[in-house]
Protein backbone atom coordinates (compact mmCIF):
# COMPACT_ATOMS: atom_id res chain seq x y z
CA UNK A 1 0.00 0.00 0.00
CA UNK A 2 1.87 3.24 -1.12
CA UNK A 3 0.67 6.11 1.83
CA UNK A 4 0.99 9.22 2.75
CA UNK A 5 2.97 10.11 5.26
CA UNK A 6 0.85 12.18 7.36
CA UNK A 7 -2.23 10.55 6.56
CA UNK A 8 -4.61 7.56 7.03
CA UNK A 9 -5.39 7.33 3.82
CA UNK A 10 -4.28 5.78 0.73
CA UNK A 11 -3.33 7.78 -1.87
CA UNK A 12 -4.75 6.03 -4.94
CA UNK A 13 -7.78 3.81 -5.04
CA UNK A 14 -5.99 0.62 -6.16
CA UNK A 15 -6.04 -1.21 -3.11
CA UNK A 16 -9.42 -0.03 -2.27
CA UNK A 17 -10.75 -1.98 -5.25
CA UNK A 18 -9.68 -5.10 -3.38
CA UNK A 19 -12.56 -6.81 -2.16
CA UNK A 20 -12.42 -8.32 1.57
CA UNK A 21 -12.02 -11.90 0.85
CA UNK A 22 -13.18 -14.76 -1.39
CA UNK A 23 -16.72 -14.52 -3.04
CA UNK A 24 -18.51 -16.76 -0.44
CA UNK A 25 -17.16 -13.99 2.28
CA UNK A 26 -18.65 -11.07 0.69
CA UNK A 27 -21.78 -12.93 0.54
CA UNK A 28 -21.66 -14.08 3.95
CA UNK A 29 -20.91 -10.58 4.64
CA UNK A 30 -23.52 -8.89 3.12
CA UNK A 31 -26.27 -11.95 4.85
CA UNK A 32 -24.96 -10.74 8.34
CA UNK A 33 -25.06 -7.11 7.30
CA UNK A 34 -28.75 -7.01 6.06
CA UNK A 35 -29.67 -9.15 9.60
CA UNK A 36 -27.66 -6.91 11.79
CA UNK A 37 -28.79 -3.80 10.66
CA UNK A 38 -32.53 -4.80 10.27
CA UNK A 39 -32.37 -5.70 13.72
CA UNK A 40 -31.10 -2.38 14.74
CA UNK A 41 -33.40 -0.44 12.84
CA UNK A 42 -36.42 -2.75 13.44
CA UNK A 43 -35.87 -1.97 16.77
CA UNK A 44 -35.30 1.45 16.48
CA UNK A 45 -38.44 1.67 14.51
CA UNK A 46 -40.39 -0.26 17.42
CA UNK A 47 -39.04 2.04 19.98
CA UNK A 48 -40.40 5.26 18.11
CA UNK A 49 -43.99 3.75 18.36
CA UNK A 50 -43.57 2.72 21.78
CA UNK A 51 -46.12 4.20 24.36
CA UNK A 52 -43.63 5.05 26.66
CA UNK A 53 -39.47 5.68 27.34
CA UNK A 54 -36.63 3.06 28.55
CA UNK A 55 -35.40 5.68 31.12
CA UNK A 56 -36.37 8.07 33.34
CA UNK A 57 -33.76 10.46 32.04
CA UNK A 58 -35.48 10.37 28.54
CA UNK A 59 -38.38 11.95 30.08
CA UNK A 60 -36.12 14.82 31.13
CA UNK A 61 -34.64 15.05 28.27
CA UNK A 62 -37.98 15.36 26.37
CA UNK A 63 -39.34 17.93 28.97
CA UNK A 64 -36.32 19.87 28.44
CA UNK A 65 -36.00 20.33 24.96
CA UNK A 66 -39.63 20.81 24.29
CA UNK A 67 -38.89 23.57 26.97
CA UNK A 68 -36.63 25.40 24.69
CA UNK A 69 -38.09 24.99 21.64
CA UNK A 70 -41.06 26.84 23.14
CA UNK A 71 -38.58 29.42 24.73
CA UNK A 72 -38.32 28.41 28.23
CA UNK A 73 -34.39 28.25 29.91
CA UNK A 74 -32.98 25.03 30.56
CA UNK A 75 -29.87 26.38 33.01
CA UNK A 76 -32.96 27.90 35.44
CA UNK A 77 -31.38 29.19 38.13
CA UNK A 78 -31.40 27.47 41.96
CA UNK A 79 -33.67 29.91 42.93
CA UNK A 80 -36.27 29.77 39.95
CA UNK A 81 -39.28 27.14 41.01
CA UNK A 82 -38.09 25.39 37.30
CA UNK A 83 -34.79 24.35 38.64
CA UNK A 84 -34.03 21.03 37.75
CA UNK A 85 -30.24 19.47 37.61
CA UNK A 86 -29.10 19.36 34.21
CA UNK A 87 -25.85 18.19 33.22
CA UNK A 88 -25.35 17.77 29.45
CA UNK A 89 -24.14 20.94 27.31
CA UNK A 90 -27.06 22.52 24.91
CA UNK A 91 -26.52 20.25 21.91
CA UNK A 92 -28.91 17.58 22.61
CA UNK A 93 -31.79 19.89 23.99
CA UNK A 94 -31.83 21.68 20.56
CA UNK A 95 -31.30 18.94 18.77
CA UNK A 96 -34.32 16.53 20.13
CA UNK A 97 -35.93 20.09 21.05
CA UNK A 98 -35.89 20.68 16.75
CA UNK A 99 -37.08 17.23 15.73
CA UNK A 100 -40.60 17.77 18.22
CA UNK A 101 -40.69 20.85 17.26
CA UNK A 102 -41.01 19.38 13.44
CA UNK A 103 -43.86 16.84 14.26
CA UNK A 104 -45.19 18.63 17.22
CA UNK A 105 -45.63 17.48 20.83
CA UNK A 106 -46.25 13.80 21.89
CA UNK A 107 -43.94 10.58 22.62
CA UNK A 108 -43.19 9.40 19.12
CA UNK A 109 -42.40 12.83 18.26
CA UNK A 110 -39.87 13.47 20.87
CA UNK A 111 -38.33 10.49 20.00
CA UNK A 112 -37.36 11.28 16.23
CA UNK A 113 -34.48 13.31 17.44
CA UNK A 114 -32.70 9.55 18.70
CA UNK A 115 -34.02 7.95 15.83
CA UNK A 116 -32.56 10.84 13.18
CA UNK A 117 -29.06 10.49 14.74
CA UNK A 118 -28.42 6.29 14.39
CA UNK A 119 -29.67 6.89 10.53
CA UNK A 120 -27.59 9.72 10.01
CA UNK A 121 -24.79 7.76 11.81
CA UNK A 122 -25.10 4.66 9.39
CA UNK A 123 -25.14 7.01 6.48
CA UNK A 124 -22.36 8.99 7.58
CA UNK A 125 -20.30 5.30 7.70
CA UNK A 126 -21.53 3.80 4.79
CA UNK A 127 -20.46 6.83 2.86
CA UNK A 128 -17.02 6.73 4.56
CA UNK A 129 -16.78 3.39 3.55
CA UNK A 130 -17.79 3.38 -0.02
CA UNK A 131 -15.31 6.59 -0.55
CA UNK A 132 -12.32 4.80 1.70
CA UNK A 133 -12.46 1.39 1.09
CA UNK A 134 -15.00 0.88 -2.23
CA UNK A 135 -18.43 -0.94 -2.34
CA UNK A 136 -17.38 -4.45 -1.75
CA UNK A 137 -16.65 -3.04 2.21
CA UNK A 138 -19.96 -1.69 3.44
CA UNK A 139 -21.34 -5.15 4.17
CA UNK A 140 -18.98 -5.80 6.40
CA UNK A 141 -18.63 -2.43 8.27
CA UNK A 142 -22.10 -2.32 8.39
CA UNK A 143 -22.54 -6.25 10.05
CA UNK A 144 -19.75 -4.78 12.56
CA UNK A 145 -21.55 -1.24 13.12
CA UNK A 146 -24.79 -2.70 13.93
CA UNK A 147 -23.54 -5.54 15.98
CA UNK A 148 -21.70 -3.05 18.18
CA UNK A 149 -25.14 -1.07 18.51
CA UNK A 150 -27.54 -3.93 19.20
CA UNK A 151 -25.03 -4.55 22.27
CA UNK A 152 -25.66 -1.95 24.16
CA UNK A 153 -29.72 -2.21 23.38
CA UNK A 154 -31.42 1.08 23.45
CA UNK A 155 -28.64 3.61 23.77
CA UNK A 156 -27.98 3.83 20.48
CA UNK A 157 -31.39 5.96 19.17
CA UNK A 158 -32.57 6.93 22.55
CA UNK A 159 -33.45 10.14 23.78
CA UNK A 160 -30.22 11.43 25.81
CA UNK A 161 -26.40 12.35 24.69
CA UNK A 162 -25.60 9.59 23.68
CA UNK A 163 -26.95 9.16 19.98
CA UNK A 164 -25.55 12.52 19.47
CA UNK A 165 -22.17 11.32 20.30
CA UNK A 166 -22.62 8.47 18.00
CA UNK A 167 -23.67 10.69 15.38
CA UNK A 168 -20.65 12.98 15.81
CA UNK A 169 -18.27 10.32 15.78
CA UNK A 170 -19.73 8.70 12.43
CA UNK A 171 -19.81 12.28 10.71
CA UNK A 172 -16.22 13.06 12.17
CA UNK A 173 -15.06 9.78 11.31
CA UNK A 174 -16.36 10.32 7.38
CA UNK A 175 -15.14 14.36 7.68
CA UNK A 176 -12.21 14.00 8.45
CA UNK A 177 -10.57 10.98 6.59
CA UNK A 178 -12.39 13.13 3.27
CA UNK A 179 -10.78 16.14 4.15
CA UNK A 180 -7.55 15.11 5.39
CA UNK A 181 -6.46 13.36 2.04
CA UNK A 182 -3.15 14.60 0.65
CA UNK A 183 -4.87 16.56 -2.21
CA UNK A 184 -7.09 18.61 0.00
CA UNK A 185 -6.17 21.89 1.73
CA UNK A 186 -4.54 20.87 4.80
CA UNK A 187 -6.80 23.74 7.18
CA UNK A 188 -9.99 21.41 6.08
CA UNK A 189 -9.40 18.73 8.23
CA UNK A 190 -8.81 20.48 11.59
CA UNK A 191 -11.50 23.11 10.78
CA UNK A 192 -14.30 20.15 10.17
CA UNK A 193 -12.86 18.20 13.10
CA UNK A 194 -12.62 21.50 15.66
CA UNK A 195 -16.28 22.00 14.20
CA UNK A 196 -17.50 18.41 15.76
CA UNK A 197 -15.32 18.68 18.56
CA UNK A 198 -17.00 21.68 20.19
CA UNK A 199 -20.76 20.05 19.68
CA UNK A 200 -19.23 16.61 20.92
CA UNK A 201 -18.13 18.97 24.11
CA UNK A 202 -21.29 20.93 24.63
CA UNK A 203 -23.02 17.48 24.80
CA UNK A 204 -21.10 16.09 27.58
CA UNK A 205 -17.63 16.94 28.26
CA UNK A 206 -16.07 13.60 28.19
CA UNK A 207 -16.80 13.12 24.55
CA UNK A 208 -13.90 14.69 23.36
CA UNK A 209 -12.08 12.01 24.20
CA UNK A 210 -13.70 9.87 21.43
CA UNK A 211 -12.71 12.26 18.70
CA UNK A 212 -9.01 12.00 19.57
CA UNK A 213 -7.94 9.22 17.41
CA UNK A 214 -9.46 11.11 14.73
CA UNK A 215 -6.71 14.07 14.74
CA UNK A 216 -4.05 11.64 15.29
CA UNK A 217 -5.31 9.58 12.22
CA UNK A 218 -6.43 12.21 9.81
CA UNK A 219 -5.17 16.17 10.68
CA UNK A 220 -1.63 15.49 10.95
CA UNK A 221 -0.62 17.30 7.83
CA UNK A 222 0.82 20.80 9.44
CA UNK A 223 0.06 19.54 13.32
CA UNK A 224 1.41 22.62 15.18
CA UNK A 225 -0.65 24.94 13.11
CA UNK A 226 -3.37 22.49 12.67
CA UNK A 227 -4.57 21.46 15.95
CA UNK A 228 -4.83 24.52 17.22
CA UNK A 229 -6.85 25.47 14.04
CA UNK A 230 -8.78 23.03 15.07
CA UNK A 231 -8.77 24.42 18.79
CA UNK A 232 -9.82 27.56 18.16
CA UNK A 233 -12.92 26.01 16.02
CA UNK A 234 -14.21 23.88 19.07
CA UNK A 235 -14.00 26.65 21.24
CA UNK A 236 -16.51 28.95 18.73
CA UNK A 237 -18.71 25.35 18.35
CA UNK A 238 -18.98 25.14 21.95
CA UNK A 239 -19.62 28.07 23.50
CA UNK A 240 -22.02 29.86 20.86
CA UNK A 241 -24.90 27.91 22.15
CA UNK A 242 -24.43 29.68 25.52
CA UNK A 243 -25.27 33.25 23.75
CA UNK A 244 -28.73 32.24 23.61
CA UNK A 245 -31.36 33.36 27.20
CA UNK A 246 -31.91 29.69 27.27
CA UNK A 247 -28.66 28.86 28.18
CA UNK A 248 -26.96 30.73 31.02
CA UNK A 249 -23.37 29.85 31.00
CA UNK A 250 -23.49 30.69 35.02
CA UNK A 251 -25.77 28.69 35.84
CA UNK A 252 -24.80 24.89 33.59
CA UNK A 253 -21.06 25.86 35.32
CA UNK A 254 -22.24 26.16 38.52
CA UNK A 255 -24.14 22.41 38.73
CA UNK A 256 -21.22 21.00 36.77
CA UNK A 257 -18.82 22.34 39.79
CA UNK A 258 -21.24 20.50 42.28
CA UNK A 259 -20.95 17.32 39.89
CA UNK A 260 -17.35 17.26 39.86
CA UNK A 261 -16.24 14.10 41.84
CA UNK A 262 -19.72 13.24 43.42
CA UNK A 263 -20.16 10.11 41.29
CA UNK A 264 -18.08 7.50 43.59
CA UNK A 265 -15.93 4.95 41.57
CA UNK A 266 -17.13 1.05 41.62
CA UNK A 267 -14.49 -1.58 41.25
CA UNK A 268 -17.64 -3.94 39.99
CA UNK A 269 -18.41 -1.48 37.44
CA UNK A 270 -14.99 -1.31 35.92
CA UNK A 271 -14.76 -4.72 36.57
CA UNK A 272 -18.06 -5.00 33.98
CA UNK A 273 -16.51 -1.83 31.42
CA UNK A 274 -13.06 -3.96 31.20
CA UNK A 275 -15.03 -7.08 29.77
CA UNK A 276 -16.38 -5.13 27.51
CA UNK A 277 -13.65 -2.81 26.54
CA UNK A 278 -11.85 -5.62 25.49
CA UNK A 279 -14.44 -6.59 22.89
CA UNK A 280 -13.65 -3.03 21.10
CA UNK A 281 -9.98 -3.44 21.47
CA UNK A 282 -10.80 -7.21 19.59
CA UNK A 283 -9.68 -5.57 16.06
CA UNK A 284 -6.24 -4.59 17.05
CA UNK A 285 -5.47 -8.35 17.43
CA UNK A 286 -4.99 -8.01 13.39
CA UNK A 287 -2.31 -5.11 14.57
CA UNK A 288 1.32 -6.90 14.57
CA UNK A 289 0.01 -8.45 11.12
CA UNK A 290 -0.99 -4.88 9.37
CA UNK A 291 1.61 -2.74 10.96
CA UNK A 292 4.15 -2.94 7.90
CA UNK A 293 1.47 -1.96 5.59
CA UNK A 294 0.07 0.98 7.32
CA UNK A 295 0.50 4.41 7.12
CA UNK A 296 2.13 6.93 9.97
CA UNK A 297 -1.15 8.22 10.05
CA UNK A 298 -2.80 4.80 11.09
CA UNK A 299 -0.57 3.37 13.01
CA UNK A 300 -1.09 6.70 15.21
CA UNK A 301 -4.71 6.25 14.35
CA UNK A 302 -5.02 2.82 15.93
CA UNK A 303 -2.64 3.49 18.99
CA UNK A 304 -5.09 6.58 19.75
CA UNK A 305 -7.89 4.85 19.83
CA UNK A 306 -6.40 2.26 22.06
CA UNK A 307 -5.48 5.05 24.42
CA UNK A 308 -8.91 7.08 24.41
CA UNK A 309 -10.47 3.51 25.12
CA UNK A 310 -8.59 3.44 28.36
CA UNK A 311 -9.05 7.00 29.43
CA UNK A 312 -12.66 6.40 29.10
CA UNK A 313 -13.08 3.69 31.32
CA UNK A 314 -12.98 6.01 33.83
CA UNK A 315 -16.53 7.43 33.48
CA UNK A 316 -18.15 4.32 32.06
CA UNK A 317 -17.40 3.19 35.68
CA UNK A 318 -18.89 5.53 37.95
CA UNK A 319 -21.95 5.60 39.43
CA UNK A 320 -25.15 5.67 37.34
CA UNK A 321 -23.02 5.33 34.10
CA UNK A 322 -21.85 2.28 32.49
CA UNK A 323 -19.73 0.54 29.77
CA UNK A 324 -22.13 1.87 27.11
CA UNK A 325 -20.08 4.95 27.45
CA UNK A 326 -17.96 2.55 24.74
CA UNK A 327 -20.73 3.06 22.35
CA UNK A 328 -20.12 6.19 20.43
CA UNK A 329 -16.41 4.36 19.47
CA UNK A 330 -18.43 1.86 17.09
CA UNK A 331 -17.85 3.80 14.16
CA UNK A 332 -14.04 3.93 14.65
CA UNK A 333 -13.89 0.03 15.94
CA UNK A 334 -15.85 -0.91 12.40
CA UNK A 335 -12.97 1.25 10.53
CA UNK A 336 -10.58 -0.14 12.09
CA UNK A 337 -11.34 -3.51 11.61
CA UNK A 338 -11.78 -2.74 8.00
CA UNK A 339 -8.39 -0.78 7.59
CA UNK A 340 -6.28 -3.60 9.25
CA UNK A 341 -7.64 -6.45 7.65
CA UNK A 342 -7.17 -4.56 4.08
CA UNK A 343 -3.83 -3.64 5.37
CA UNK A 344 -2.76 -7.63 6.33
CA UNK A 345 -0.68 -9.38 3.88
CA UNK A 346 -2.34 -10.83 0.26
CA UNK A 347 -0.90 -14.12 1.42
CA UNK A 348 -2.92 -13.72 5.07
CA UNK A 349 -5.49 -11.89 3.22
CA UNK A 350 -8.14 -15.21 3.49
CA UNK A 351 -7.08 -15.30 6.83
CA UNK A 352 -7.86 -11.78 7.86
CA UNK A 353 -11.26 -12.35 6.14
CA UNK A 354 -11.70 -15.30 8.12
CA UNK A 355 -11.13 -13.49 11.30
CA UNK A 356 -13.86 -10.72 10.57
CA UNK A 357 -16.53 -13.31 9.71
CA UNK A 358 -15.69 -14.77 13.43
CA UNK A 359 -15.79 -11.25 14.49
CA UNK A 360 -18.60 -10.43 13.63
CA UNK A 361 -20.42 -13.38 14.52
CA UNK A 362 -19.32 -13.25 17.98
CA UNK A 363 -20.04 -9.86 18.30
CA UNK A 364 -23.84 -10.33 17.10
CA UNK A 365 -24.19 -13.37 19.60
CA UNK A 366 -22.96 -10.92 22.67
CA UNK A 367 -25.63 -8.61 21.10
CA UNK A 368 -28.41 -11.22 21.33
CA UNK A 369 -29.45 -10.87 24.74
CA UNK A 370 -29.57 -6.91 24.79
CA UNK A 371 -31.46 -7.04 21.74
CA UNK A 372 -33.45 -9.43 23.09
CA UNK A 373 -34.31 -7.60 26.55
CA UNK A 374 -35.30 -4.04 24.88
CA UNK A 375 -38.17 -6.63 22.77
CA UNK A 376 -39.17 -7.81 26.07
CA UNK A 377 -39.06 -4.66 27.73
CA UNK A 378 -41.58 -3.14 25.62
CA UNK A 379 -43.52 -6.42 25.05
CA UNK A 380 -44.09 -6.71 28.86
CA UNK A 381 -44.94 -2.78 29.25
CA UNK A 382 -47.69 -2.45 26.57
CA UNK A 383 -49.81 -1.24 29.63
CA UNK A 384 -47.83 2.52 29.50
CA UNK A 385 -50.35 2.46 26.14
CA UNK A 386 -52.82 2.33 28.58
CA UNK A 387 -51.38 4.40 31.12
CA UNK A 388 -50.85 7.74 28.37
CA UNK A 389 -54.32 7.09 27.73
CA UNK A 390 -55.53 8.03 31.57
CA UNK A 391 -53.65 11.00 31.49
CA UNK A 392 -54.97 11.87 28.09
CA UNK A 393 -58.20 11.16 29.83
CA UNK A 394 -57.56 13.59 33.12
CA UNK A 395 -56.07 16.46 31.29
CA UNK A 396 -59.70 16.86 28.64
CA UNK A 397 -61.55 16.60 31.72
CA UNK A 398 -59.92 19.04 33.58
CA UNK A 399 -59.62 22.00 30.56
CA UNK A 400 -57.30 25.10 31.92
CA UNK A 401 -55.98 22.98 34.94
CA UNK A 402 -53.01 22.60 35.54
CA UNK A 403 -51.88 19.31 36.45
CA UNK A 404 -48.42 17.80 37.18
CA UNK A 405 -46.71 14.76 38.29
CA UNK A 406 -45.41 13.07 41.50
CA UNK A 407 -43.61 10.27 43.04
CA UNK A 408 -45.17 7.63 45.11
CA UNK A 409 -42.63 4.83 47.07
CA UNK A 410 -41.79 2.76 44.32
CA UNK A 411 -38.45 3.22 42.27
CA UNK A 412 -38.93 0.18 39.74
CA UNK A 413 -41.87 -0.57 38.16
CA UNK A 414 -44.49 1.88 38.72
CA UNK A 415 -42.21 4.40 39.30
CA UNK A 416 -41.96 4.06 35.19
CA UNK A 417 -45.56 5.90 34.83
CA UNK A 418 -43.87 8.95 35.99
CA UNK A 419 -41.76 8.69 33.02
CA UNK A 420 -45.42 9.61 30.78
CA UNK A 421 -44.67 13.09 32.34
CA UNK A 422 -43.92 14.80 29.10
CA UNK A 423 -47.49 14.12 27.96
CA UNK A 424 -48.28 16.89 30.46
CA UNK A 425 -45.96 19.09 29.26
CA UNK A 426 -46.68 18.35 25.67
CA UNK A 427 -50.13 19.86 26.44
CA UNK A 428 -49.33 23.44 28.14
CA UNK A 429 -48.75 21.99 32.34
CA UNK A 430 -45.34 22.80 34.17
CA UNK A 431 -42.46 20.67 35.10
CA UNK A 432 -41.14 21.18 38.44
CA UNK A 433 -40.81 18.03 39.69
CA UNK A 434 -38.44 15.11 37.72
CA UNK A 435 -37.37 11.88 39.66
CA UNK A 436 -33.63 12.03 37.99
CA UNK A 437 -33.05 15.58 39.11
CA UNK A 438 -34.39 15.17 42.16
CA UNK A 439 -32.03 12.31 43.22
CA UNK A 440 -28.98 14.14 41.29
CA UNK A 441 -29.91 17.40 43.99
CA UNK A 442 -29.94 15.56 47.03
CA UNK A 443 -26.40 13.71 45.74
CA UNK A 444 -25.09 17.26 45.14
CA UNK A 445 -26.06 18.36 48.23
CA UNK A 446 -28.81 21.40 47.03
CA UNK A 447 -31.27 21.90 49.48
CA UNK A 448 -34.67 21.25 49.74
CA UNK A 449 -36.04 23.93 46.92
CA UNK A 450 -38.23 26.92 48.95
CA UNK A 451 -40.06 27.63 45.79
CA UNK A 452 -40.54 24.24 44.73
CA UNK A 453 -42.08 23.88 48.84
CA UNK A 454 -43.83 27.82 48.46
CA UNK A 455 -45.51 26.36 44.80
CA UNK A 456 -46.87 23.35 46.54
CA UNK A 457 -48.17 25.03 49.62
CA UNK A 458 -49.77 27.83 47.35
CA UNK A 459 -51.50 25.19 45.19
CA UNK A 460 -49.82 26.13 41.61
CA UNK A 461 -50.74 22.73 40.31
CA UNK A 462 -54.73 22.27 40.47
CA UNK A 463 -54.11 18.10 40.32
CA UNK A 464 -51.16 16.43 41.11
CA UNK A 465 -50.82 12.48 39.38
CA UNK A 466 -49.00 10.11 41.74
CA UNK A 467 -48.45 6.21 41.08
CA UNK A 468 -51.84 4.50 42.24
CA UNK A 469 -52.20 3.88 45.51
CA UNK A 470 -48.70 4.45 46.75
CA UNK A 471 -48.23 7.33 49.42
CA UNK A 472 -46.95 10.54 47.71
CA UNK A 473 -43.20 11.62 47.66
CA UNK A 474 -42.21 8.60 49.84
CA UNK A 475 -39.41 7.33 46.90
CA UNK A 476 -36.14 6.60 48.40
CA UNK A 477 -32.98 7.58 45.99
CA UNK A 478 -30.93 4.97 44.13
CA UNK A 479 -28.30 7.55 45.85
CA UNK A 480 -27.83 5.59 49.84
CA UNK A 481 -26.84 9.11 50.90
CA UNK A 482 -29.50 11.04 50.09
CA UNK A 483 -32.43 8.29 50.78
CA UNK A 484 -35.51 10.24 52.00
CA UNK A 485 -34.42 13.50 49.15
CA UNK A 486 -38.21 14.02 49.09
CA UNK A 487 -39.16 14.23 52.40
CA UNK A 488 -39.65 18.43 52.74
CA UNK A 489 -41.98 18.34 49.61
CA UNK A 490 -44.00 15.58 51.25
CA UNK A 491 -44.34 17.56 54.47
CA UNK A 492 -45.50 20.43 51.83
CA UNK A 493 -48.05 18.42 49.63
CA UNK A 494 -49.56 16.26 52.27
CA UNK A 495 -50.71 19.45 53.83
CA UNK A 496 -51.89 21.15 51.00
CA UNK A 497 -53.32 18.31 48.80
CA UNK A 498 -55.95 15.47 49.36
CA UNK A 499 -56.80 12.50 48.00
CA UNK A 500 -59.86 12.99 45.43
CA UNK A 501 -59.93 10.26 42.54
CA UNK A 502 -58.14 6.68 42.46
CA UNK A 503 -57.51 5.45 38.85
CA UNK A 504 -55.82 2.61 37.35
CA UNK A 505 -52.25 3.64 36.98
CA UNK A 506 -52.64 7.10 38.96
CA UNK A 507 -54.45 8.82 42.34
CA UNK A 508 -55.36 12.30 41.53
CA UNK A 509 -54.77 14.69 44.77
CA UNK A 510 -56.68 18.28 44.38
CA UNK A 511 -55.63 21.19 46.44
CA UNK A 512 -57.99 21.22 49.73
CA UNK A 513 -58.68 24.47 48.69
CA UNK A 514 -59.72 23.09 45.16
CA UNK A 515 -62.85 24.93 45.21
CA UNK A 516 -61.60 28.42 44.96
CA UNK A 517 -57.95 27.75 43.37
CA UNK A 518 -59.20 25.34 40.81
CA UNK A 519 -60.88 25.27 37.52
CA UNK A 520 -65.06 25.27 37.59
CA UNK A 521 -66.32 21.82 37.04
Amino acid sequence: MIADAHSAEPRARDSSAQGPGPIWVVWLFAILSILLTGALLGLAGRYLFFPGYFDHGEAHMAVRAWQFIRGGVVYADFASPDFLVTLHGPTPYWWFGLWTNVAGGGLAASKLGGFAALAVALAAFVAHVWRRFGIAWIAPGTAILAAFLLMVGQKSFWIRSDPLALMLVSLGLFLTAELGRAQRPWWQAPVALGAIAGLAANTKAHELLYLAPLAFGFAQRRWLVGWPLAGLVAAAAWGAPFALSAFPLDNYFSVLLRAAGKHEFEPYALFLSAKRVAIFLAPLALLPFAWRRLSSGERSYALAYAGALGVVLYPASVSGSGWYQFMPVAPLTADLALRLARATAPARRTWAASALVVFIVFSAVVSWKPHRQMHLYMTDRAWMKDAADEIAGIIAGNPGGKIEIGYGRDVAETYRTTFLRPLLVFAGNPATFDGWSNMEEALLGFPPSPEKIARITACAADLWLIPAREPPFTMASVFPASADFLAAYRQAFLAAYELRDRGQFFDIWRCRDYRSTGPSG
